[in-house]
């Protein structure tokens, strides 16, 4: 029964992965300003991406498109747009352990897509990836050029070049644009597209300046669920001391109930695909066996608190495949171990250490869930190091959403 859990458990994983990888409507400009409607490979970049994956129809050939042949790229209703450009780009790091000890940016010159974050007078871009993490823009027609920022070592302490803000003050000119906002103004996204907005209002009140930020659309961020479940579990002792043959007990595999509720916290990043659970659940295990005329058993029962990450794989807006990641505390709930050797019972103390899970799952029609979750070994004697024990459990568990 375990392995066929773990089988399904792999599995669906397996297909989780797949889901969140497929081709949505969008549309790419090419250089000679053609447009054509296609399916693009949303990778829900994170990072700018160097290049793009396309089908001109749902069932045609893949493609590729990269920046030099690429004009602009996006998504059919989402406010997502990259658009290609050749930039001067400052790529010192702003990791404390890496800073530099100069000031002044360190530019080069490169192709790449930038993210358009707000387009209309003054329009604002960023480039991100895994060491830079910088903001672009131009006004009434100007050339892309680098809004400054650069955090620097001066000594032992850490100190800011933020040039953009003299860049902001000297270009984008309106009443609404005061040094008082932009010295409040930090080097974010959040920040700069409130600013780039207010910029664009004021300069031409009726204009149709957009922001592309894609906007997180929760409706509660906060959620409870009943979870029942079963529970695959094999559990095992031993003595690390043979001097008097101490017997290695095989408890077995049982099949056992879980009862428990979840807290879970949509995180308002990446349209709602990331939250922190909680999951508190008791759980128990009962096990005696006559082994060589003696008797050992073990009466476990414990209230663990699972908390981790969740990521959904959005399906349609009522379903979802997601994949957990969990760290769970256990508390024992008056368990008792009993170990015999030549005839003399020993009742040994119970003292459940963490232990670490995965899982994978479906939610549909919003309110219902099923999870298989295997968790890895969680030792029944920390404390005790004569002593050694495993305790392995692999779980199908049933949610309902209250609210």
């Amino acid at each position: 029964m375990r392995k066929i859990l773990l089988f399904a458990l792999l599995l669906i994983t397996s297909l989780s992965v797949q889901a969140q990888i497929k081709f949505e409507e969008g549309y790419i400009i090419k250089n000679g300003n053609e447009r054509m409607s296609c399916w693009i490979k949303n990778l829900d970049w994170r990072n700018n991406p160097k290049e793009i994956e396309y089908k001109r129809d749902q069932n045609g050939v893949v493609e590729t498109a990269n920046w030099s042949n690429t004009k602009e790229f996006g998504f059919i209703n989402q406010k997502v747009k990259f658009i290609s450009a050749w930039i001067k780009l400052d790529r010192s790091s702003e990791k404390q352990n890496s800073l530099s000890k100069s000031p002044e940016p360190v530019f080069n010159e490169e192709g790449q897509f930038l993210r358009v974050l707000v387009q209309g007078d003054a329009s604002l871009y960023l480039f991100e990836d895994e060491n830079s993490y910088k903001f672009f823009y131009s006004h009434n027609g100007s050339e892309i050029e680098p809004l400054i920022f650069k955090s620097y070592l001066e000594g032992t302490e850490i100190r800011a070049n933020e040039e953009y803000k003299n860049q902001l003050y000297t270009n984008l000119k309106c009443e609404a644009i005061t040094r008082d906002l932009l010295r409040a103004t930090r080097y974010r996204d959040n920040d700069l597209i409130a600013l780039f907005e207010k910029y664009n209002t004021c300069k031409n009140p009726s204009g149709t300046a957009t922001a592309f930020k894609q906007e997180i659309v929760r409706k509660s961020a906060l959620h409870l669920s009943a979870r029942i479940g079963l529970n695959t579990t094999s559990a095992s002792f031993d003595s690390n001391s043979k001097n008097f043959g101490e017997p290695y007990v095989d408890f077995g595999n049982k099949m056992t109930f879980r009862i428990g509720a979840e807290l879970e916290y949509i995180l308002p990043l990446y349209g709602n695909k990331w939250s922190l659970i909680l999951e508190p659940s008791f759980q128990s295990y009962k096990s005696e066996i006559i082994q060589d005329g003696y008797t050992h058993s073990l009466d476990y029962k414990s209230l663990d608190i699972p908390v981790g990450v969740r990521y959904y794989m959005h399906l349609n807006d009522k379903s979802a495949l997601f994949i957990n990641g969990i760290f769970s505390y256990n508390i024992d709930l008056g368990s008792k171990l009993v170990y015999t050797v030549y005839k003399q019972p020993t009742e040994v103390n119970v003292d459940p250490v963490y232990n670490f899970g995965i899982g994978a799952g479906f939610r549909f029609l919003e309110r219902f869930s099923f999870e298989l979750r295997y968790a890895t070994n969680r030792s029944l004697v920390n404390t005790q190091t004569q002593y050694d024990s495993k305790y392995n459990t692999t779980s199908f568990i049933l949610g309902y959403r209250l609210f």
